[in-house]
C-alpha cells in the first residue's frame, strides 16, 4: 500500500492506495497538486522511480517541495509542457503525449500527470477521454500507480463523471468562503476498498496538510 503522506488521509483511504491503483483529485486551484506531489514523495521514499507531467508547477519548485520533504528527486522523471527544459512536451501533441507516458510506464512505478485540465479546455472532453482511457490502460497493465487532477470549477458534471469512472479513488477537495473566512474540506468521493466518506476539515500550512474533524 502507498501512504499518501498524510495519516489522517491514509486512514479515510482505508490504509493507503494500492499499487496499480488511479487517483483522481478533484480539486479547487493547486490544492491538488500540492496533494499529489504527497503521493510523489511517499512513493520516491520507497526507491521507486517515478514521472510528473507538469502542466502549472515550476520544476524548481516541484524539486523544491521534494527536497523540503527530505526526498532525493533523482529518480523521478520530470517533463514540462509549458517551460524550457530538458523533457518538454507540446499540448497540441496528443500522440506524442500518450506516446511518451506509455514508454514510461516500462520503467515507472509512479506518475503524477497534471495536464488533464489544460487539455480538457483545449479539446472535446470526449477525445480526452479516449485518449485518457488508452493510457491509463497501459499504466494499469503496467502496475504504474498514477495521480491524477482536475479543477471541478472548470468542467461539467457530465466530464468529471466519465473521468471518475477511469479511476479506482477520487479524493474531492473543497474550498468555502464564510463570513469572509476560508473553509477547506476533502472527502474521498470513490474508493474500491472503503465507502464514500464525507467531507473532513482540511488546513495548510508551512508543514503540509492537517486533516481534522468531520464536517457536519
Amino acid at each position: 500500500m502507498l501512504s499518501s503522506g498524510i495519516k489522517k488521509l491514509d486512514e479515510l483511504l482505508g490504509g493507503g492506495v494500492e499499487e496499480g491503483n488511479v487517483i483522481l483529485i478533484e480539486t479547487i486551484a493547486s490544492l491538488g497538486d500540492l496533494l499529489a506531489l504527497n503521493f510523489v514523495a511517499e512513493s520516491l521514499k520507497r526507491g521507486e522511480k517515478s514521472f510528473i507531467i507538469l502542466g502549472r508547477k515550476r520544476v524548481r519548485d516541484v524539486r523544491k517541495f521534494l527536497e523540503d520533504k527530505g526526498v532525493d528527486s533523482s529518480n523521478v522523471t520530470i517533463i514540462t509542457t509549458y517551460e524550457k527544459s530538458e523533457r518538454k512536451l507540446n499540448l497540441d501533441e496528443l500522440f506524442l503525449i500518450s506516446h511518451t507516458i506509455k514508454e514510461l510506464a516500462k520503467s515507472t512505478k509512479f506518475g503524477n500527470i497534471d495536464i488533464l485540465q489544460p487539455l480538457l479546455i483545449l479539446y472535446d472532453p470526449k477525445k480526452i477521454y479516449s485518449l485518457f482511457s488508452e493510457i491509463i490502460y497501459t499504466l494499469k497493465e503496467s502496475n504504474v500507480t498514477t495521480v491524477l487532477t482536475i479543477d471541478k470549477r472548470f468542467v461539467d458534471s457530465r466530464t468529471l463523471a466519465m473521468f471518475e469512472e477511469l479511476a479506482d479513488i477520487v479524493i474531492e477537495l473543497e474550498e468555502v468562503v464564510d463570513n469572509l473566512k476560508v473553509r477547506r474540506g476533502i472527502r474521498i468521493k470513490k474508493n474500491s476498498l472503503t465507502p464514500p466518506t464525507d467531507f473532513y476539515s482540511l488546513k495548510i500550512d508551512k508543514n503540509g496538510f492537517e486533516i481534522g474533524e468531520r464536517i457536519e
